[in-house]
């Protein structure tokens, strides 16, 4: 049996031979210093530093953290397999994760809060999103930080890995036991029109004593009863981590539900941020990474997407309190996340896979409680409840079932968020934003229409010092801002009234998200019997309402937004479509231009005003742009110092979207 692993030793460190034999010492002290102070924090049990070195304001830390957790520890119990997984001569349960690190050189320049990004399938999503940063090297020496917001700002600035599959070349790796355990496993692969194999991998190989009892199926609808296939025309590759099909493959959906055995305590990986915040917080001051606990008195925890959808399991799940009760977060910036958990911690979890909308079919992403009522039971009852904001493009709604968060599960009334939560809806942006010039195509996927590039970068900047402000002093955050039933902001996608544009038709469907039964042992085991799951009816998904222009009506409305030169929206169209299985773009965005003139638009029996009929001319645009800013600006949902870089945004759409058509 073949299980994809990572190692769980110290990171390689390349330095100067005159230098290697006086870092090993020091990094000996430090473990010998952190084992020492285990009474006081015993979840963590080694800090090995790799490298320690001189990053401007702050100086950089690289290296491994190591833990061991107690099984029979009630907050423990929650973690699929643990009570199965090898354990040391004190019963507990060893794991490691690598460790980056970025800590004020001057106390008096620390913000005393550390901003923890949980680690979107092992690299950053802030350092792009708030700072610009394009990583092209995962490994951590060589990770920039785009312009250095978030150092520049005082903050503490820590990563850690946590994704058990996760492998070096891909960023920060995460080293978890292997429970011994068999089960079933289920992988899913769509043929699409054009896409030509014979086969596919898995992501756990098939137990050899029972690979004549698999099955492969197919359907071209997620919600069609799997069809299956033909024992003879299918088989295994000869170590069991692939599947052939002789003949090819048919457009649609195929699933091998096969045994397997060997999983990894995936849940660690949650014990392993909830320990090492916990450590930052209440370690021994003094110790390791605890040198100044002026740096460290509030912990904001981060999360994009994948680690959105991570922090919202953390709370549901009842993480943010330590194994003695103490809170862990003390707030959490929960970044387009839409309604769901993850594959995280389950017998067999797939932490890559994020839901029907990105094709990763029917897996236990979309399960409730979606509403704060239910999230944070855990976190109210222990006393430990974070702050929250959540933040949403426009394609939460489209392709994440953000609606499900502020609604009833029928989708016929609003359910208010809990008083410690605000919720911001970044109108008009997608979850993945294209580049300039407009394009149509990604590296691996062409699109109906241009991709949506409009940034969350400067509403981002702003809410996360809204957020510490809120922490650190009790200053009252801006009201939440987001598309509610009771003022028809937030209608099924049939009641959308989007103008006549013959270049953009609206979409005819939606990602469908069902409810799912995994089986009888699945929510107190959190192991699966029933693959694929038994689906009960749909949920009802809603969407936000939009303008004349096809512009989101609500939300907070950047000024690229606010000020358009064409709409945009959470939603595009792949080439080919996958409309029978409910696929719209993934989390891409689509974007058409308005006319240039008034001529053009009444030609093309567009309903949207062309631009001559909008702006006197570029000047007129940018200086409403400013207007726009200047307002974000006075509402604290963007920073003063950042309008300069706003207007020089705007002069870059204005010179993609109007001068190439103007020449």
């Amino acid at each position: 049996m073949k299980v994809k692993r990572t190692s769980s030793t110290c990171l390689p460190v390349k330095m100067p031979n005159k230098r290697t034999v006086l870092f090993a010492a020091f990094s000996l002290w430090l473990c010998v210093f952190v084992a020492a102070n285990k009474e006081a924090c015993a979840e963590v049990v080694k800090i090995d530093i790799a490298r320690k070195d001189d990053f401007g304001t702050h100086n950089r830390v690289i290296g491994r953290v190591h833990f061991a957790v107690d099984p029979k520890l009630p907050r423990n119990r929650i973690i699929a397999d643990l009570d199965l997984a090898p354990a040391n001569k004190q019963g507990k349960v060893e794991f490691a994760s690598d460790l980056l690190l970025f800590v004020p050189k001057d106390a008096r320049r620390t913000r005393g809060t550390v901003f923890l990004e949980i680690v979107n399938r092992g690299q950053d999503q802030s350092l792009a999103i708030m700072s610009g940063a394009q990583q092209r090297d995962l490994s951590p020496e060589s990770w920039v930080l785009g312009d250095r917001f978030l150092l520049e700002q005082g903050f503490t600035l820590a990563f850690l890995g946590w994704q058990f599959d996760v492998h070096p070349s891909q960023g920060l790796t995460f080293g978890t036991p292997i429970a011994p355990v068999r089960g079933v496993v289920r992988e899913s692969y769509v043929a699409a029109p054009g896409r030509r194999s014979l086969g596919f991998p898995l992501k756990y190989c098939a137990s050899e004593d029972h690979r004549q009892n698999a099955a492969l199926t197919f359907r071209t609808r997620m919600d069609e009863t799997p069809q299956p296939l033909p024992r003879e025309s299918w088989g295994f590759g000869s170590d069991g981590c692939s599947v052939r099909v002789d003949t090819g493959f048919d457009v649609g959906l195929y699933e091998a539900v096969y045994e397997a055995e060997g999983s990894p305590v995936a849940g660690l990986g949650l014990a392993a941020i909830r320990d090492f915040a916990s450590y930052l917080r209440y370690g021994p001051t003094g110790a390791t990474l605890r040198e100044n606990p002026a740096a460290q008195e509030r912990i904001i925890g981060y999360g994009y997407s994948q680690s959105g959808r991570f922090l919202r399991e953390f709370v549901r799940d009842g993480f943010n309190a330590d194994e003695r009760g103490k809170k862990v977060f003390d707030a959490l910036m929960i970044s387009s996340a839409g309604a769901g958990g993850g594959s995280f911690n389950h017998r067999f979890a797939m932490p890559g896979e994020a839901g029907n909308s990105v094709l990763s079919v029917l897996r236990p992403v979309d399960l409730p409680p979606f509403t704060d009522d239910g999230l944070l039971a855990r976190a109210q009852a222990a006393r430990a409840t974070p702050k929250i904001f959540y933040t949403f493009s426009s394609t939460e709604y489209w392709a994440r079932a953000g609606s499900l968060t502020h609604t009833t599960e029928d989708g016929k009334k609003d359910v208010p968020l809990a008083a410690t939560s605000r919720l911001y809806f970044l109108a008009g942006t997608p979850h993945s934003s294209g580049i300039l010039p407009l394009a149509r195509t990604t590296r691996t996927q062409a699109f109906q229409h241009f991709i949506n590039f409009a940034e969350q970068r400067w509403a981002a900047r702003a809410l996360l010092l809204d957020l510490d402000a809120w922490v650190r002093n009790d200053t009252k955050p801006p009201s939440s801002r987001y598309p509610r039933i009771d003022n028809d902001e937030l209608v099924p996608f049939t009641r959308v009234r989007f103008p006549a544009a013959p270049s953009f038709p609206f979409v005819t469907y939606m990602p469908h998200v069902w409810r799912m039964d995994f089986g009888p042992e699945y929510n107190k085991t959190r192991i699966i019997t029933a693959e694929p799951p038994r689906l009960g009816a749909p949920y009802a998904v809603l969407v936000p309402q939009v303008n004349t222009d096809g512009n989101d009506v609500s939300g907070i409305r950047l000024p690229e937004v606010a000020v358009p030169l064409g709409t945009y929206t959470g939603w595009n169209v792949t080439i080919p479509a996958l409309k029978d299985l409910g696929y719209l773009s993934g989390l891409m965005g689509g974007f058409e231009p308005f006319a240039l003139t008034r001529e053009v638009r009444l030609k093309n029996g567009d309903m949207r005003l062309s631009i001559e009929e909008r702006y006197a001319g570029r000047q007129d645009y940018l200086d409403r742009i400013k207007q726009a800013a200047q307002g974000l600006v006075r509402e604290r949902f963007m920073l003063a110092e950042d309008v300069s870089a706003v207007l020089e945004r705007a002069s870059e759409i204005w010179n993609a979207v109007v001068t190439p058509r103007d020449r």
